[in-house]
């Protein structure tokens, strides 16, 4: 995010939505040229993407991407502890 230029406070729902775009532009490469909404379908639900060291993979019967749970603590000051 800094090479980025963002002035934004980082989040884990920045963090959440940038992983279910790349997961998504990742499955967009993989359908190839012919891109139909059936062809992304099917490559999402046959293929596990790497993204950066989390690994996601979604099935016809789910659609979740990964079982990865990390628990935060936020403090009185509304600040991550962890």
């Amino acid at each position: 995010m800094r090479k980025a230029g963002a002035g934004q406070a980082y989040s884990y729902g920045a963090l959440e939505g940038f992983m279910t775009a790349k997961s998504l532009v990742m499955a967009l490469r993989a359908a190839g040229r012919d891109l139909s909404r059936t062809g992304l379908v099917k490559t999402l639900e046959s293929s596990r993407f790497d993204l950066g060291g989390v690994s996601v993979r979604y099935t016809a019967g789910d659609h979740e991407g990964s079982r990865f749970v990390d628990l935060s603590i936020v403090g009185r000051d509304g600040k991550f502890v962890h």
